[in-house]
């Protein structure tokens, strides 16, 4: 639900000096497209009208209750020279209470913001529990003639497409599903005896944002969280859409910041938080795993414990997305990671750690008694300051869940899969519209950054059929 878009330099970086395609994935010419769907309800970001908008199907606000310990975190970043500004203005550096995808305090979907409202039209027909197995493609004329999907494994159903097939499985399913049709790398196909019907690097330049687990601090001074508290609150929730489950606690904080002085002015890292709660007598009593402490086992706004993500924005670190061996078809798709392979990626996830850590000695966090968390770091306990981190790093590693790139934009098929109107090269007709076309990370979540895509996709598909007046029409 967190509404991050990124920065300027993140969509700037994906304009190619000498391909013309890609002028059009400048930031000042996609602004227009993430304004498209935004309906902003909270009226000092929407003030800054060049940034900000109305009237979209995706509406925008914070939450209306914020509690005291995202105040106390705010003004400790303050201490440490941080302002509070709206991160979606190209700013390098901010404390942020986010703005979410939310509807009367209640996540609002792409589903319930675009697709249910047209439900009804004569022309959508939304088929759900199926699985596209394959692709259908044309040999002679290297394009597409449908799709086949089972309804249950083994059932198989034909669609014929007059037109266009729109590929939006995301950076892991779509190279599955590319794969099973014949479109990848010929060295991998071949491992599979798959037919290989165009030579393309799908399932390569994936990368995801990383983080580390280990970094917490305990919070006192916590009232008693009982059973006949948490049946209030979502009663109050309930009647009137507010109260403490009307928020997600201290996780609608984040701070980005520069880690190194350079030319890119833009953040590198955001300290995402985490509230949890852990019985206090136990807690203090034994140390608890790290494992343990990302077990939710209370609603978000009841926490006694704050766990900091420093997420790596922009991780220099490549891996690559592969079909199941034992069972390309249905088994789940390989990804080989490779998260802090490169050593610069690891020293900035430590220095990251460094400044986290100052928040401790700020006034705020001190005049609230908030402490390092007595986590149990084996087998990284025997080791001290910098050695310890590196070695938290590299055991408790977490992927953000925000895969890009295995379907990349570019000019030529050597480097990327698919063109800078979303076309997949050499193939007529198929079109790829979410994530994995990125080819680079954005400074922020890729939800923001997903909807634009699809703003753009349309209209460029919407251009294409005007411009070219159906001239890919077969049938």
């Amino acid at each position: 639900m967190k509404y991050t878009r990124g920065h300027q330099k993140d969509y700037d970086g994906w304009h190619n000096t000498g391909q013309l395609g890609s002028l059009g994935w400048q930031f000042e010419n996609l602004l227009e497209y993430f304004k498209a769907s935004e309906d902003n309800g909270d009226y000092d970001i929407l003030m800054n009208s060049f940034y900000h908008s109305r009237g979209g199907e995706m509406r925008v606000q914070r939450f209306k209750h914020a509690d005291r310990f995202v105040e106390m975190f705010t003004n400790a970043f303050s201490e440490m020279g941080l302002r509070t500004l709206d991160i979606n203005t190209n700013v390098p550096e901010a404390v942020v209470i986010n703005q979410f995808t939310i509807l009367n305090h209640t996540r609002l979907s792409t589903n319930s913001a675009f697709l249910k409202p047209v439900r009804q039209r004569k022309n959508l027909v939304v088929i759900t529990r199926v699985t596209v197995t394959r692709i259908i493609i044309n040999k002679q004329e290297n394009a597409i003639d449908g799709i086949i999907y089972e309804s249950e494994r083994g059932k198989e159903h034909l669609a014929y497409a007059k037109r266009e097939i729109i590929l939006a499985g995301g950076a892991i399913n779509n190279v599955r599903l590319l794969h099973l049709s014949g479109i990848g790398p010929k060295a991998e196909l071949k491992k599979h005896n798959i037919t290989v019907l165009h030579d393309l690097p799908v399932g390569s330049h994936y990368q995801d944002q990383v983080t580390t687990g280990g970094l917490a601090f305990f919070v006192n001074d916590i009232p008693p969280v009982n059973e006949e508290t948490i049946i209030k609150d979502f009663k109050t929730w309930f009647q009137s859409r507010s109260g403490p489950l009307a928020t997600r606690g201290i996780n609608q904080l984040s701070a980005f910041l520069k880690l190194y002085e350079n030319d890119n002015n833009a953040p590198d890292v955001e300290f995402s938080f985490e509230g949890n709660f852990i019985r206090s007598d136990k807690f203090l009593l034994t140390n608890v795993s790290v494992h343990a402490i990302e077990e939710f086992n209370m609603p978000l706004p009841y926490y006694n414990l704050i766990i900091i993500y420093p997420v790596l924005l922009r991780p220099k670190s490549k891996g690559k997305v592969m079909l199941n061996k034992r069972n390309p078809k249905y088994g789940r798709p390989v990804i080989q990671a490779n998260f802090l392979k490169e050593s610069e990626d690891l020293d900035s996830l430590v220095d990251s750690i460094d400044i986290a850590l100052q928040l401790l000695d700020t006034k705020e966090l001190k005049k609230a008694d908030i402490r390092f968390a007595p986590i149990d770091l084996f087998p990284c306990d025997k080791l001290r300051n910098r050695d310890q981190w590196n070695c938290i790093a590299r055991h408790y590693t977490k992927a953000m869940s925000n895969p890009i790139g295995t379907c990349r934009m570019g000019e030529n098929s050597t480097t990327s899969v698919v063109d800078y109107q979303l076309r997949v090269h050499g193939i007529e007709g198929l079109r790829i519209v979410d994530a994995s076309v990125m080819p680079t990370h954005v400074r922020g979540s890729i939800y923001a950054a997903t909807v634009m895509i699809a703003e753009k996709g349309a209209k460029l598909i919407k251009t294409d059929w005007k411009e070219n007046n159906g001239r890919y029409y077969r049938r």
